[in-house]
């Protein structure tokens, strides 16, 4: 008999442990324990700012408040997406960055819709989207106020979607070897060497390790996907797969850029994408939109949602 989880009882726990038999725990990071604390005397600088601008990796942290290192790159930032409010929400661009691409721990949002992304927030307020990761999205959704939200999801919504490529995706049977670290994201080993990249396996991995502990908006991703997982994310992508899922490009367009508030693929972290379909199937995230996409996902192995996040971050935003 399975154990009964009680819905405060999702939020701690890894996507795996809702019921599914799961091996995607690897898409939800979460930095280890017993890291260093983060060094509050040296000064750091992004590459090539304007602003003169030094901070301690401590400040750099900050929720309320975190470096905009080039401000002349993107529209006039609101006081929500700059700055937050004390207690509970963040400044946007701590984790989502000024242009909207994101990081592994969180998602792109650069180009979707305001609508959209008003009504994610209020699925985060309202309980239909829970994992490992959520419990953050969900004390902000609750404590954001609509104007303010609204500011933020108009200036999201200005960006069109990476500007620059933000996800790089390199298909093998190997990756360098790489580590968690700060802020749930993957590093390059200092060591070098190779890791083998199993069929139901992606590792994230910063470009620059640096610039991405500097929430340097410049320096993106690269996703090590397994060999043949392009090709066949593609075949279920436009096919179904014979009846195993269902045409993409039905609800998300012929380019997976997106149709009105449904949402692009195209371009997107592997690591998100996967996220998503295992929450959808596994029922960590639900709703009335949400429930179109359950016969979507319902006959996905694990392996199939790893084929398709490698389809559609490798196609261009």
């Amino acid at each position: 008999m399975r154990k009964l989880l009680l819905p405060s009882m999702i939020a701690l726990l890894p996507a795996a442990a809702l019921g599914a038999d799961s091996a995607l725990q690897w898409a939800y990071p979460m930095p280890p324990p017993n890291l260093p604390a983060p060094d509050g005397t040296k000064l750091l600088q992004a590459k090539g700012t304007p602003t003169g601008m030094k901070l301690t990796q401590v400040q750099i942290n900050t929720a309320f408040g975190p470096p905009d290192w080039f401000p002349n790159e993107h529209p006039p930032m609101p006081p929500t997406v700059k700055n937050g409010r004390a207690p509970h929400v963040r400044a946007c661009m701590l984790c989502h960055l000024p242009n909207g691409n994101g990081h592994p721990e969180s998602a792109s949002v650069s180009g979707l819709t305001a609508n959209y992304i008003i009504e994610q927030m209020h699925e985060f307020r309202d309980g239909n989207r829970n994992n490992v990761r959520a419990p953050v999205m969900i004390e902000m959704a609750k404590d954001i106020t609509e104007p303010e939200l609204k500011e933020a999801a108009d200036y999201f919504a200005s960006i069109p979607p990476a500007q620059q490529k933000w996800i790089r995706v390199v298909e093998g049977a190997t990756a360098p070897k790489n580590h968690v670290g700060n802020g749930g994201m993957r590093f390059f080993d200092s060591g070098g060497g190779t890791v083998a990249v199993a069929p139901n396996m992606i590792y994230e991995v910063a470009e620059d390790g640096e610039g991405a502990e500097l929430r340097d908006q410049h320096y993106g991703f690269v996703d090590y996907v397994p060999a043949g997982s392009i090709k066949k994310g593609e075949a279920l992508a436009t096919t179904g797969g014979g009846g195993k899922t269902i045409q993409c490009s039905i609800c998300h367009g012929a380019d997976y850029k997106g149709i009105g508030d449904v949402p692009r693929l195209a371009g997107r972290g592997a690591y998100y994408l996967v996220r998503q379909l295992n929450d959808i199937k596994i029922g960590a995230r639900k709703g009335n939109a949400v429930a179109l996409m359950k016969p979507v996902v319902e006959k996905l192995s694990d392996e199939d949602i790893v084929d398709l996040a490698a389809y559609m971050a490798s196609r261009n935003p």
